[in-house]
């Protein structure tokens, strides 16, 4: 390559590493659409921010509002030209942003631009609560007056029906006689502290949307999945319905009945877990915690069955974790189903109530014991064989912390619970598996830390 050549390239790859700057009327500008709840306007203002990394091929060095409709003016080589918005999201955020939302933020953008007001909706005034989980909409709504972070959970009950209270502090209810399907949802809020909610409503496209004034999260993560098991047991839908505290935190509720799974008469028959807390339309989840939590078989099964009533579900393996992982080694067909929430654990969390109406109509229509049951569950014997000794002194040893094992494909994980308050009996805990691994040879692990526990994969 002669040294032109080179010089060109270094100079057009530097180009490429320019962070285009926003002026601050676009950002305040963006800044206004994105209290719309509108997400195009979130990543545009992503974009503008110092710690954001993309390529940017055009080297534009400045984005301004633009005289031209539905245009930016982009600064490129020191001269401004005007760049159609479509085109512009098309170029940096195509992955990320479809075709007909780019569309509708320009037409919002020009209106706004324009000094036309743009509705931030209508204020709800959430009626005086009466029980009737039959209606989809007054239900959800009375759940998300206030948020209920971990420690609260309790104070949900006012809107529940008779419920009784396992050891742990969750809380469920046995319809029907042996049931086979457990039904979940989580009673607390990603936040850690309680706040009343501003809310609001706006139709679109004949849907209707709930969301805050941004200064709280909703908590549809997951009051959404309570409304649907409420609706659920309002039909005599059997099941065994647990409703869980402290998701938000690891899991709390449901890491520590797993821990007691065999030791409780009515979890005995169960075969299929099924959660209510995803976010979107069209998840059936297959796969949490980088695992495998049901069969395909019994995923398309449960996809055929809510289509068929008029939704729209596939199978999605990115699923992360909600409390059906918590039985993926006790219960063989663990899942986690869309129930409409969006950009959950943030102030711009809003809620599709028209699709949890249609989520709960048709959840009452499944034949829920006709699905198969395909996975299998728990430590195969070729595990056993191989880390049974460790697995045995990890159980008699680390007694203090709750501790969970589990296998899959030739792997074994292990859990440890890490909200302890007592920081010695954690530090002894951490000690004694660093030990048990050496004694072991197993010092080449994968070892993963999260808020509140540890998780070792052995292969």
């Amino acid at each position: 390559m002669n040294n032109v050549c080179y010089l060109n390239l270094i100079y057009t790859n530097n180009m490429s590493q320019i962070k285009p700057i926003f002026t601050q009327e676009l950002i305040d500008v963006l800044k206004d659409l994105d209290k719309e709840n509108n997400y195009v306007a979130f990543e545009l203002l992503w974009m503008s921010e110092p710690g954001s990394n993309f390529f940017n091929g055009l080297r534009i060095s400045k984005v301004d509002i633009s005289k031209q409709d539905y245009c930016f003016d982009v600064t490129i080589d020191g001269k401004v030209h005007p760049m159609k918005i479509g085109k512009f999201i098309r170029y940096f955020l195509a992955n990320i942003i479809k075709d007909e939302d780019a569309v509708e933020f320009s037409q919002m953008y020009n209106k706004y631009k324009k000094g036309e007001k743009i509705s931030l909706g209508t204020e709800i005034k959430v009626n005086t609560f009466k029980y009737n989980p039959r209606d989809v909409r007054s239900t959800f709504l009375s759940l998300v007056t206030k948020t209920y972070p971990h420690g609260h959970e309790d104070e949900v009950l006012q809107f529940l029906p008779s419920l009784q209270k396992d050891q742990f502090g969750n809380f469920y209810k046995i319809i029907g006689s042996n049931p086979q399907t457990m039904f979940t949802s989580h009673l607390d809020t990603a936040d850690r502290q309680q706040k009343v909610t501003k809310l609001f409503s706006i139709v679109e496209d004949e849907e209707e949307y709930i969301y805050t004034d941004e200064e709280s999260i909703l908590g549809a993560d997951d009051k959404a999945g309570v409304t649907v098991m409420l609706y659920m047991m309002s039909h005599n839908i059997p099941g065994l319905y647990y409703f869980f505290i402290g998701e938000e935190r690891g899991g709390i509720g449901s890491h520590k009945l797993a821990t007691i799974f065999d030791k409780v008469d009515y979890l005995t028959n169960i075969k299929r877990c099924v959660s209510f807390d995803r976010r979107n339309y069209h998840s059936v989840i297959t796969q949490q915690l980088g695992k495998v939590c049901c069969s395909d078989e019994f995923a398309k099964a449960l996809c055929q069955q809510y289509n068929s009533n008029g939704l729209d579900l596939s199978i999605d393996t990115t699923g992360v974790y909600t409390d059906s992982a918590s039985f993926m080694d006790d219960i063989r067909e663990c899942t986690n189903v869309s129930v409409g929430y969006f950009n959950e654990h943030t102030g711009r969390e809003y809620q599709n109530i028209t699709y949890l109406k249609n989520l709960c109509q048709a959840s009452i229509k499944i034949n829920w014991n006709s699905l198969p049951t395909v996975r299998k569950a728990g430590l195969n014997q070729e595990i056993i064989k191989k880390y049974g000794l460790l697995v045995g002194e990890i159980r008699r040893n680390l007694f203090q912390l709750d501790t969970k094992i589990t296998g899959e494909n030739g792997k074994v994980f292990i859990r440890v619970d890490l909200d302890e308050p007592d920081i010695e009996t954690v530090s002894d805990g951490l000690n004694t598996i660093q030990t048990l691994l050496k004694k072991y040879k197993l010092d080449d692990v994968d070892v993963t830390f999260s808020e509140a526990y540890l998780k070792i994969e052995l292969t």
